[in-house]
């Protein structure tokens, strides 16, 4: 599909995500509105608590119960992410045209594997890259975050690096299919 540049690469319509709780329904977005188009750089600003995650969650396909989408539209480069079709859409173009930066790097990456397989289970399912290529790529991706020594980093769990450290894995594996758009949940911590 060929878009234009005057089209938005992400639209969403007065999205209204809702949370049932025990002591009843949490209204988590209300009525958001807004467009990100080609080389657009957008900040959504607000309160803690004020749906800044909720929205990206949604955009991303991450709401699960107790949350749910209750109305809006959710466009891809003009296709919706929601509703029949949408959710396999979203599988298609999650982690390839939209990838995200969460915001705790800690409980993002999987504490079971190393940073390496991490990095490399990415670019092999996504570009079908074979081993080599793929860990080769890894190592530039660890440079161009500028983690040192990235031989040595693939082959280390999440636990045995810094904080800062994680999220710049984060920033790799975000960064490794070359995304049209690239969320980061909470960028300034």
């Amino acid at each position: 599909m060929t878009i234009s540049n005057k089209q938005p690469l992400l639209e969403i319509e007065n999205l209204v995500v809702h949370f049932t709780t025990r002591s009843g329904i949490v209204q988590g977005v209300r009525g958001v509105n807004l467009e990100v188009g080609h080389g657009e750089t957008l900040g959504i600003v607000g309160e803690s608590g004020s749906g800044k995650s909720v929205t990206v969650q949604a955009v991303m396909g991450l709401i699960t119960t107790p949350g749910e989408i209750v109305s809006g539209r959710i466009r891809w480069k003009g296709k919706s992410l929601l509703g029949p079709g949408g959710r396999e859409y979203m599988e298609k173009v999650r982690g390839r045209e939209i990838t995200m930066i969460f915001q705790d790097p800690m409980t993002s990456l999987n504490p079971l594997f190393t940073v390496g397989t991490q990095i490399t289970e990415v670019l092999r399912h996504h570009l079908r890259m074979e081993r080599k290529q793929a860990r080769r790529r890894a190592v530039e991706l660890l440079e161009l975050v500028d983690i040192n020594a990235p031989e040595r980093r693939l082959q280390q769990f999440p636990h045995e690096l810094s904080g800062g450290m994680r999220q710049r894995v984060m920033i790799a594996i975000a960064l490794a299919c070359e995304p049209e758009l690239l969320i980061a949940d909470e960028p300034t911590t």
